[in-house]
């Protein structure tokens, strides 16, 4: 009895937490917490909450049953855990994309990204052209979970959006995401490879390059240099020709692995030079 009573007062403590400072990273904080306290207790008050007159107590519901989990080893809260109550949080999820609140609505889309239902679908294609930009980046994040034809064609709407983060997320589900290979998206793609924003135009080659299309190669004889990203070095490996290997090789050996450099970047250099044919120096 005492441990359910613990249980319960953790779970009021990190919703208060939640609550207290919405969105704030004390905010986020407890609400990666509460995903993983699955549990009834949990289940109920996100119900409960997604019934309330306070918007941030409806959006926390969203936000709660977008990824509530279990986990295998309660000690380790980031060890295995398994999904829970996916159709009841997938029900909830269903209401608050009816929401008129923006942000409630938003957290439920969100949702959809962890946890895909086929009838969500109708809903978040319609959303794909709303007038808020946070509203569009959150439908391009859930339909990176969708591979229905209808979903690709809203992507290829949204990878040209105005808004930076939409069109960039919309890229990548895309270009690596999604598994579809037609003239129309590697259009698309060739297109954002253009794009002033860096993220975007890597997305785009990343994608040209997971579908092998030849004319990556030119593209990266041009940006393969000391500074370039880990974008250019995945689409590299990815591409796997003999003619990256110069520029490759003469980044490897221009560059310097002394203490404080990106451990992270120079393996992705060498997975590339072994890719394309090196060795390792």
């Amino acid at each position: 009895m005492k441990k359910t009573v613990v249980k319960q007062a953790s779970l009021k403590s990190l919703a208060s937490t939640a609550l207290q400072d919405w969105e704030s990273e004390m905010s986020w904080e407890a609400i990666r917490a509460l995903h993983m306290l699955g549990s009834p207790e949990t289940l109920a008050m996100a119900q409960r909450f997604a019934k309330s007159k306070n918007r941030h107590k409806r959006a926390l519901a969203m936000y709660i049953a977008s990824q509530l989990r279990r986990a295998r080893f309660p000690a380790r809260w980031n060890s295995d855990s398994d999904e829970y109550a996916i159709e009841e949080t997938q029900a909830l999820l269903m209401e608050g994309l009816n929401d008129p609140v923006e942000n409630v609505m938003a957290a439920a889309i969100s949702g959809f990204g962890h946890r895909p239902h086929p009838s969500a679908l109708p809903s978040l294609l319609a959303l794909a052209t709303h007038t808020d930009a946070g509203i569009r980046f959150q439908v391009a994040f859930a339909l990176a979970h969708y591979h229905e034809d209808a979903s690709v064609e809203a992507l290829l709407v949204l990878a040209t959006d105005s808004d930076d983060d939409t069109r960039d997320w919309a890229t990548f589900a895309l270009g690596t995401m999604h598994e579809a290979d037609t003239a129309e998206i590697r259009e698309r793609l060739w297109q954002n490879l253009g794009d002033s924003n860096e993220s975007v135009s890597g997305e785009a080659l990343a994608g040209l390059a997971k579908r092998k299309d030849e004319r990556v190669i030119a593209v990266l004889l041009e940006r393969l240099d000391e500074d370039c990203m880990v974008f250019e070095l995945d689409a590299a490996e990815m591409m796997a020709s003999a003619l990256l290997l110069a520029p490759l090789n003469a980044i490897r050996d221009a560059v310097s692995r002394g203490e404080g450099s990106d451990s992270y970047w120079h393996m992705r250099l060498d997975d590339a030079i072994a890719a394309c044919g090196g060795s390792e120096k």
